[in-house]
């Protein structure tokens, strides 16, 4: 089945996923940068100024500061979007492993409800 969008809806209306901006950090290569918005499926890097273009695979870590010492675990993000501009890097996560999928779900719903709180 194929998705159509009306004229005028905005590129975040599209997603598949709801998004948040609570904190979250990214590591790409050694540089840690600070996450503008994510979902339990992808995350909007910002002040990105590296290589990565659409269509490339990155190794990433990614620091969720959940209760207690927060976790840390690796995967690879598939770049969608780079734009220049604002500095910002469009990332899919790819073959998350169930542990990372709970972290990141149960983080995800835990900001939700702080958020309408």
């Amino acid at each position: 089945m194929q998705r159509t969008v009306k004229a005028g809806r905005r590129q975040t209306d599209r997603r598949r996923d709801r998004r948040i901006n609570a904190p979250m950090t990214v590591v790409i290569g050694n540089t840690p940068y600070a996450i503008g918005d994510w979902s339990p499926s992808s995350v909007r890097v910002v002040d990105y100024a590296g290589p990565l273009a659409p269509g490339d695979v990155a190794s990433l870590r990614i620091l969720v500061p959940t209760a207690g010492p927060g976790a840390l675990f690796r995967t690879e993000g598939k770049v969608h979007r780079v734009d220049a501009d604002s500095g910002s890097l469009g990332l899919t996560f790819e073959q998350l492993d169930t542990v990372a999928i709970s972290t990141l779900n149960r983080y995800f719903q835990e900001r939700l409800v702080r958020s309408h709180a």
